[in-house]
């Protein structure tokens, strides 16, 4: 029971550690191709 509840809580914790940095990358690229797309709507904000 010990071994499944512990490699269950190492997959959901793999997977969040997997992604979170990928959100972070794919943000911070979105909001760069925003930015040079349209400064103007970027500053008006």
């Amino acid at each position: 029971m010990m071994m499944g509840c512990c490699t269950a809580t190492g997959m959901v914790f793999g997977l969040l550690g997997m992604l979170t940095p990928l959100i972070a990358i794919g943000a911070v690229i979105y909001l760069f191709a925003a930015k040079s797309k349209n400064p103007e709507h970027g500053e008006a904000r």
